[in-house]
């Protein structure tokens, strides 16, 4: 079972060591959240678990011999179920009709094992009419099955649901051991100390800033506020930006927004504490912005960033934020 191993998981090994003491002393809870930012493996700690527990030689590690493994690993466990948003140009939804196809599921005896085992996987995702459906199987639970819920957003899940759920909080991922990781995949040394300090302690944000031009959209971001604030942005830019981030995905225009943020964090601490992005002080240094400008800069960060999940229509989000911005700056 190499792909569900734990020594495949980096860091938090305080949090590893826990779930593998509950999970040998038989006592792991029948539903569970998961919750830290994303991309630090929470879906494979999540995987790894439900491996262990249908194992049948083991309540540690799975055997990866046993016919349930061998099920397990080929993605074909009777008593293993998985329910993920589903992706579109719009956002990320977990949809009732969802929910209810697992309560059918769930509904029935195990196959091979004592007890199913869901993750629920992006569960901050679901809708209400979702949500509410899952909360009635959580409060009537058989014993039959263990719901592990995986979230990056623990707060926008029903207090309801999270008050019949244990949680296991995961920190971030330190940037040496990001750093070594990226090292391990061949990436330069230096480059690869670049990305682990911005990735922002989640690998899986390290490796998009790798391999899918993520790196980019932070330089991109730091050239789009200096233009910003020299008052060189037309409305023309913004109307192409704004068909270029629609025609793209909102997952690329979020990295833009977080290195925007992360860059006016640094400009005002700039002398005073660790930089997400050191590699770029003397740039930081050089950006003429006023502490009230930044502030409102900030603010409108956290008000698109709160509605970038929503179903409002994408390039209408990336415009209004763009041209609130030209505003602020042109004050």
């Amino acid at each position: 079972m190499k792909n569900f191993s734990w020594q495949n998981i980096l860091g938090n090994a305080p949090r590893i060591e826990h779930l593998k003491k509950i999970l040998a002393e038989e006592k792991f809870p029948h539903a569970v959240i998961f919750s830290g930012v994303g991309g630090i493996g929470k879906r494979k700690i999540a995987e790894i678990c439900a491996a262990v527990l249908l194992c049948e030689n083991s309540n540690v590690e799975a055997c990866g011999v046993c016919e349930s493994c061998k099920l397990f690993e080929a993605g074909s466990h009777p008593d293993f179920y998985v329910v993920e948003p589903e992706k579109s140009k719009s956002a990320p939804n977990i949809k009732i009709g969802q929910i209810r196809a697992l309560q059918s599921e769930v509904a029935l005896q195990p196959n091979r094992s004592d007890f199913r085992v869901v993750i629920i996987d992006g569960a901050e995702f679901m809708n209400n009419a979702a949500a509410n459906c899952l909360l009635k199987t959580l409060e009537e639970p058989t014993g039959q099955t263990i719901f592990i819920l995986t979230t990056a957003n623990r707060a926008g899940l029903l207090m309801t649901l999270r008050s019949r759920c244990g949680t296991v909080n995961f920190e971030k991922i330190p940037a040496e051991i990001i750093q070594s990781a990226l090292e391990l995949r061949g990436v330069e040394s230096e480059r690869a100390k670049t990305i682990s300090l911005i990735a922002d302690g989640s690998f899986g944000r390290a490796l998009k800033l790798e391999e899918s031009g993520g790196y980019e959209i932070r330089n991109d971001a730091l050239n789009f506020l200096e233009n910003l604030l020299a008052k060189k942005i037309t409305v023309e830019e913004i109307f192409n930006r704004g068909k270029s981030f629609s025609d793209d995905s909102r997952e690329n225009f979020s990295e833009f927004v977080i290195h925007i943020q992360k860059i006016l964090r640094d400009v005002f601490l700039v002398n005073q504490a660790d930089l997400y992005n050191a590699d770029l002080k003397s740039r930081l240094e050089n950006l003429k912005i006023n502490e009230k400008t930044l502030y409102k800069i900030f603010d409108e960060g956290k008000k698109i960033q709160r509605r970038i999940n929503s179903n409002a229509n994408l390039r209408l989000l990336v415009e209004s934020y763009f041209i609130k911005l030209k505003q602020i700056a042109e004050v």
